[in-house]
């Protein structure tokens, strides 16, 4: 009988737990950029001109117009419009160029891990280790396409622009400046779901290796 530590039940929890995890961040805002400058006063943009990335697509990362800020427009705020505003006055392209093919595919990609987590839960033939290691490796994946594409942005500088900077790589995690703007870009919560599933995976990988080499 095999004993509690290599149960086939606890390899099994553990993935289904970060199924759920990988299905919530999925949904969920995986990474945020924020701007700070003179122009753009807390009054008005209390965090920023802020954008929250999801694996399928760019967002507004900012919240209602405070009703203190002295402003008369209704409207909410739109920091992916602000942002683009913001881009284009260094010559930078737009952040809908970005991603394309990877938002296009985000479906297609993580219903295909979605499909290989589940035949791991039961598959114990050869090359069984291959299943869980898409689900381990979208952290990473995600950090290497975003830290990729913000070095495009920051290389594909247009001539035209208002504001010449020399091409440079944006901030990946923490703060920069370019120009007068003070730059934040940190891990969202989702970013934290997709690790904590990874690491659900790792170990659930080790107990059913365990739990084969125990047969």
């Amino acid at each position: 009988m095999a004993s509690p530590r290599t149960s086939p039940l606890t390899f099994r929890l553990l993935t289904l737990l970060a199924m759920l995890l990988i299905g919530g961040a999925y949904v969920s805002p995986i990474w945020w950029v924020a701007l700070k400058a003179p122009n753009y006063p807390p009054q008005t943009f209390p965090d920023g001109v802020r954008i929250h990335f999801h694996v399928n697509g760019v967002f507004n990362g900012c919240q209602a117009r405070p009703e203190n800020s002295g402003v008369d427009e209704d409207e909410p705020l739109d920091c992916v419009h602000e942002m683009n505003v913001i881009n284009h006055f260094i010559g930078m392209e737009p952040i809908a160029e970005g991603a394309k093919l990877e938002i296009a595919a985000a479906p297609y990609l993580f219903s295909l891990v979605g499909v290989m987590l589940l035949a791991f839960l039961f598959y114990s033939g050869p090359f069984w280790w291959v299943l869980p290691l898409g689900g381990i490796a979208i952290p990473i994946g995600f950090l290497i396409d975003y830290s990729a594409w913000l070095w495009w942005f920051g290389h594909s500088l247009k001539p035209w622009a208002a504001f010449s900077v020399k091409p440079f790589m944006p901030t990946v995690f923490g703060e920069g400046k370019v120009a007068q703007f003070s730059t934040f870009s940190y891990p969202h919560y989702g970013y934290g779901l997709l690790v904590a599933a990874s690491l659900l995976l790792l170990l659930a990988l080790l107990l059913r290796r365990k739990q084969l080499r125990g047969k």
